[in-house]
């Protein structure tokens, strides 16, 4: 799937309300049996919020400047925005974030990401954003990320353990306080990001078969992407959640471009608001990994 092509690109324009859309609207990268239904997460009113904060972003942005600094870390990014959109959307509650558990010793070994209520209910979730990448991306024991120590099988397994967390019995003590009984807790995750390619792609469990997809560079003299027709542009780490939307200024040829040794590259083309919007995506990999 190439989620960039999505129509909701070509209407939102504020930086961190497109990060907003796409963890809300994003496909599951994998599956993990309890997925959040992205038509819960929205809600009725979801893509109403979504424009109305596009055009007044005032709230968001303070919010996150509360949070900052961010430093290089995607995750505690995302975490602040999926925090304000649970506090300020019409069917959610936000309860608390990062839930320390504790075991009989009062060591700690696990947190809850979120407690909400959606449509009323109590829910416990746990996100994560996540880029990976090989030559065959069916092999999932070589998918890694830019950094080749982060492994997709890892990161399942323990997104895993993460989850089952909300049923452990020392989730009672951390939830008695905010009056949410144990058993009434559903546990669900978010898993956005991407995963790249080199080979024509064939989904194996647990990676979701509509997941965002990307290709896979290891020498850019085999990218067919690479053309003189085409504009590039370098995505920071902290921009990999939503396509790229950038001006004339930030583009790159593709002379510019295939010096690139490592990182994520948005194939750009021009559309009448007159910036370069992303239409594909590809994952650029130093050459010893091939």
């Amino acid at each position: 799937m190439n989620y960039s092509l999505d129509a909701l690109w070509w209407r939102l324009t504020h930086p961190d309300v497109r990060a907003l859309a796409s963890l809300l609207t994003a496909p599951a990268l994998w599956h993990t049996g309890c997925e959040l239904p992205v038509r819960l997460l929205l809600g009725e009113k979801g893509f109403r919020c979504l424009l109305d904060w596009d055009e007044h972003p005032e709230a968001l942005v303070a919010h996150l400047a509360q949070e900052q600094p961010f430093g290089y870390r995607l995750g505690k990014y995302a975490e602040s925005l999926l925090a304000f959109w649970f506090a300020h959307a019409p069917h959610s509650e936000l309860l608390a974030r990062e839930v320390v558990l504790k075991n009989a010793n009062g060591e700690s070994f696990g947190a809850l990401d979120f407690l909400v209520r959606l449509n009323g209910l109590p829910y416990h979730v746990e996100l994560t954003c996540k880029y990976y990448g090989a030559q065959d991306g069916s092999r999932l024991e070589q998918v890694v990320g830019v950094n080749a120590q982060d492994r997709l099988l890892d990161k399942s397994d323990k997104l895993a353990v993460q989850l089952a967390h909300g049923q452990h019995p020392a989730s009672v003590v951390a939830l008695a306080g905010l009056g949410i009984r144990n058993e009434a807790l559903s546990s669900v995750s978010i898993v956005r990001g991407m995963l790249f390619s080199g080979e024509p792609h064939q989904a194996v469990q647990p990676v979701n078969q509509g997941a965002w997809l990307g290709g896979y560079v290891s020498d850019w003299a085999d990218c067919p992407l690479l053309s003189e027709e085409r504009r590039y542009y370098v995505i920071p780490r902290m921009e990999w959640m939503a396509p790229a939307r950038v001006d004339a200024q930030s583009c790159l040829s593709s002379q510019q471009v295939s010096a690139v040794e490592q990182g994520l590259v948005a194939v750009l083309e021009q559309r009448p608001d007159g910036y370069w919007h992303e239409i594909g995506r590809l994952m650029k990999v130093s050459g010893d990994r091939k």
